[in-house]
């Protein structure tokens, strides 16, 4: 958050005496292997059905004037080096959030973006094919849009202080307040810093990660916050399997498991929840995890320790730490995976593969998750 204030007030300041095509370069659209450039690939989904993956980049570092999407095409004939070719790149707004995918369309929340002088913050749709996006539809969001997960019948985005549900047309339906928690003085729920979301299906409730509090819940079918989960203190990503919650606290750092079903309706909401009455395990991470991604076939997770430039594998059975991956280039044949970030998990002939997106070095990793080593990067 302080990183994205501080880049917003240079821009500022700089913009006060030249125009944004003065002091950038337009967004690199070549897909040659030997000139493209992802600036700042923040999130990832796996679209096995086209043999592709879709890369959000977000050129939080204002390397050039907008933000890109990129279709990446996957070839797995040989899973043990399989490649990775761009088929398309589009020009976006910056600052890209967490994509969701339902199949056929994507849709990606944008930041301060700067495209054609706008600053509004927004989602857009984009409908998917094979090695390309088609720009659909685009709403405003509330400010500072992130994260985003989709259900049978809407989009839920988290921006500061406000979750906004859209239907899956991008029409707004509804907006939930998030500062109630903290309104009823309960202690660490600042909601200005919250950063994705997963939605417990059978219960009808949204978990909210919070970077800088608690994990804040929201009842789906009054709109409001109902619980706060004492215990984790800066989470990050979020995510469920249909029976628990996921979700990466820096702080720990460590991945906590949830049981959702545990939860108990609340008699005075916005009510505290002590953690020990949901919580499934803890598992410990690598420094500074953010990354998260679950792997139902092989019932494990993967999250990324982006200090420590590895994956650590974990065994959802066991709640154990299995292995830890380095993205270092010391340590793997492939371009460096600085600062790994995103992550996304697919099958492409007949075999799982995990996809990092490496946010410093502008490159994507390739772990083939059966020998759970790096076979291929991109570009290379």
């Amino acid at each position: 958050m302080i990183h994205r204030i501080l880049l917003c007030i240079l821009f500022l300041g700089v913009c006060s005496c030249a125009s944004k095509n003065d002091i950038f370069p337009s967004v690199p659209l070549d897909t040659a292997t030997a000139t493209i450039d992802l600036p700042n690939p923040i999130s990832i989904v796996a679209d096995p059905t086209n043999n592709q993956i879709i890369v959000v980049d977000s050129n939080v570092n204002f390397a050039y004037d907008q933000g890109s999407l990129a279709t990446i095409t996957v070839d797995a004939t040989t899973p043990t080096a399989p490649t990775m070719t761009a088929s398309s790149l589009i020009s976006t707004p910056n600052f890209g959030g967490q994509v969701v995918f339902d199949g056929a369309s994507i849709y990606v929340p944008f930041r301060q973006a700067l495209a054609s002088g706008s600053d509004d913050d927004q989602v857009i749709k984009y409908t998917v094919g094979a090695g390309s996006l088609t720009s659909v539809t685009t709403s405003a969001t509330d400010p500072e849009p992130f994260g985003a997960t989709l259900t049978a019948s809407s989009l839920l985005v988290v921006c500061d202080d406000i979750l906004d549900i859209f239907d899956t047309s991008l029409t707004l339906q509804t907006t939930v307040d998030l500062t109630t928690a903290d309104d009823a003085s309960i202690e660490s729920t600042n909601s200005t810093n919250v950063e994705q979301v997963a939605v417990d299906a059978t219960n009808n409730r949204a978990y909210i990660s919070n970077r800088a509090g608690k994990i804040l819940i929201v009842d789906l079918t009054t709109n409001s916050v109902t619980h706060v989960i004492d215990g984790p203190l800066y989470t990050r990503a979020i995510a469920t399997d249909g029976t628990y919650i996921y979700v990466i606290d820096g702080g720990t750092p460590a991945l906590w498991v949830f049981n959702p079903s545990l939860l108990s309706a609340a008699t005075t909401p916005p009510e505290e929840v002590d953690d020990s009455t949901i919580l499934v395990g803890i598992v410990s991470l690598g420094t500074n995890p953010n990354g998260l991604a679950l792997d139902i076939t092989n019932n494990r997770a993967y999250v990324s320790n982006t200090t420590d430039q590895t994956i650590s594998v974990i065994d959802l059975t066991l709640l154990q730490e299995i292995d830890r991956i380095s993205v270092n280039e010391d340590d793997t044949s492939f371009t460096d995976g600085e600062d790994p970030f995103g992550l996304a998990v697919g099958t492409y002939n007949g075999v799982s593969f995990l996809f990092i997106a490496n946010f410093s070095s502008n490159t994507i990793e390739m772990i083939n998750t059966q020998t759970l080593t790096v076979v291929a990067s991109f570009p290379n």
